[in-house]
């Protein structure tokens, strides 16, 4: 027969805080047991594997510019250690890149090595002289979109050295090689910023497809009118059931 075990209330308290402060370190093990294996050790196995940025070698400052810019955003989002990084980044080349890295990699012993090697043979730095020459050398074309202008010289500007122009001087530069039809409309007094100069750009845009498209159905109207023969009469501009002479030569055959 089994034995009772009597005990105070005093000593029933003590084991149920016994039970529950045993219970509470066994979870707290167990948590940093699952941390210990996804957490802080995860973040030093990511990797440009999954990476779907891809550079073959171009020498462009726009296609370079963004290769890096997206490569450097996914090793941020995905915890990838500088040391890994380093070393997963020829996943990311393929062509002339990828023989081009084989030949330089010894040089980059570190992350903003190898960003800075990119840089330097892909997309060196272009004299102040011959930015300005790019810049110059197009006005905006009747069929070119403003938004379409304004991000490329901006993107001509961004290439110089930082601080050699304020908003105001760079916007003096853009304003004098836009199209006459917008020059017409937007006085350089009226903006103050590039974003006022694009939205009243894509007003005077909006305003003239409208006229475009009136003009376009007027026409149409019109040449719709001239094509109408009449089967009766044979004039143009009205049909047989509108012809003013059958309906007048019937009423004089009814009297």
């Amino acid at each position: 027969m089994a034995q009772t075990i009597q005990m105070t209330n005093e000593q029933l308290r003590e084991l149920i805080e016994a039970v529950r402060a045993s219970a509470v370190s066994a979870a707290g093990t167990a948590a940093a047991a699952a941390g210990g294996a996804d957490g802080p050790n995860s973040k030093t196995k990511g990797s440009f594997s999954a990476c779907t940025h891809r550079f073959g070698g171009t020498r462009s400052y726009d296609e370079v510019e963004e290769f890096i810019t997206n490569i450097v955003t996914y090793k941020e989002l995905e915890n990838i250690s500088d040391e890994n990084a380093l070393k997963g980044l020829s996943l990311l080349f393929y062509g002339l890149a990828s023989t081009w890295w084989q030949g330089v990699r010894k040089e980059a012993t570190t992350w903003n090595d190898a960003i800075a090697l990119i840089r330097e043979h892909f997309s060196p730095t272009k004299p102040a002289y011959q930015v300005y020459m790019e810049f110059f050398e197009k006005k905006q074309e009747d069929f070119d979109p403003i938004d379409t202008f304004v991000v490329h010289k901006r993107a001509l500007l961004a290439q110089l050295p930082n601080g050699r122009h304020d908003e105001e001087t760079e916007l003096d530069l853009a304003y004098g090689l836009l199209n006459i039809k917008y020059r017409k409309h937007i006085s350089r007094q009226s903006v103050a910023t590039f974003k006022d100069l694009l939205e009243q750009g894509r007003i005077i845009e909006h305003n003239n497809q409208e006229d475009e498209d009136l003009a376009a159905n007027s026409k149409n109207a019109r040449g719709s009118r001239r094509t109408t023969r009449c089967t009766y009469c044979n004039f143009r501009g009205h049909t047989f059931e509108n012809c003013r002479k059958r309906t007048r030569e019937q009423a004089e055959n009814d009297d």
